[in-house]
């Protein structure tokens, strides 16, 4: 017979095992067609329950043991924000719901994407019509494979697709001398805002054509924002701090997406149709690939990413050089 002490310890150690997520997954599904409902029914009192499902049942999948748990806390984390603004509208919600709704089924898709076998069969729930998918390889320029796949950007494109100011606020951050995220991509008239959330002052600034703009030098606590108003690429600095940069991609469009480390990356909501894809990373040349989207399909595609143009010190706001100021 095993001592007492000993068996114990065992109920301990199994009760605390890592649970299997499918039995969690399924109960957010029901609650995210829940959602969905009360959305196309206009009642938003109906939200309550199914958010407070949501709410419960995160935790459990917080312990669940995934395939690739770095990939399934990114998701995590999104769909807890999601789930945190859904219970927060802006105004009456009008915007911010469908917007927080789909950011949600896209965090849920993004998941099952790369933790769960066979979406291909089982359906690619809640992802709503096409979608496209794939992981990427990014290479320097004598060839070598980076191992962190992050910041590529890829988007779909169509004659006649637009996408209107996105209804919340993405911020980048100053954290650490650095921007936080390096790269974003927001639709034209969104407004970004920039906390400081360092303990230096800082002096975020771009000389973008069509979207330049200075915040002038703030501190720790202090936020300003700028309106994007203009399709294309914003080039973000510091005009104290010359390592730090980030990239903001103006896009046209409602299809995009940034790669994670793993070089994973996916587009849902594709509506069945014609596209141009596009690539792009801040160091190689841009990719345009045309594609077909039917419904319901998801489209995988391998993507390779070579790095061709070098890393140029950016000059500061008045046009000099940062080591020339001191």
């Amino acid at each position: 017979m095993r001592p007492l002490a000993v068996l114990l310890l065992s109920t301990v150690a199994c009760a605390q095992e890592a649970p299997e997520p499918l039995p969690t997954m399924k109960e957010m599904s029901t609650a995210v067609t829940a959602l969905e409902h009360a959305l196309t029914t206009g009642t938003r009192a109906h939200f309550a329950a199914p958010l407070r499902q949501l709410t419960d049942a995160l935790p459990r999948l917080r312990r669940a043991t995934f395939r690739d748990p770095e990939a399934a806390a990114a998701a995590i984390a999104e769909l807890a924000a999601a789930v945190t603004d859904l219970g927060t509208p802006v105004g009456d919600g009008a915007a911010s719901d469908p917007w927080d709704l789909k950011r949600l089924r896209r965090a849920c898709t993004d998941c099952h994407l790369q933790n769960r076998a066979g979406n291909q069969d089982r359906g690619l729930f809640p992802n709503h019509g096409g979608l496209v998918t794939g992981v990427l390889a990014v290479t320097e320029k004598d060839g070598t494979g980076r191992t962190d796949r992050s910041g590529v950007v890829v988007f779909l494109e169509a004659e006649g697709l637009s996408a209107p100011p996105l209804p919340r606020k993405p911020q980048i951050s100053q954290q650490g001398r650095r921007f936080a995220p390096s790269v974003l991509t927001v639709t034209p008239g969104t407004t970004v805002r920039f906390p400081n959330d360092d303990v230096v002052f800082h002096n975020v600034f771009s000389l973008s054509r069509g979207n330049a703009f200075d915040l002038g030098i703030y501190g720790q606590g202090i936020e300003h924002e700028r309106v994007l108003a203009q399709p294309g690429l914003v080039k973000v600095h510091c005009n104290i701090h010359p390592d730090m940069a980030a990239d903001v991609l103006v896009l046209a469009t409602p299809h995009t997406a940034i790669s994670h480390g793993s070089g994973f990356w996916a587009i849902p909501d594709v509506a069945p149709g014609d596209y141009t894809l596009r690539v792009w990373h801040p160091l190689a040349d841009e990719q345009r690939l045309p594609l077909r989207v039917g419904d319901g399909a998801a489209v995988t595609l391998p993507l390779l990413v070579r790095e061709t143009r070098p890393r140029v010190q950016h000059l500061d706001k008045n046009g000099r050089r940062y080591d020339a100021k001191y």
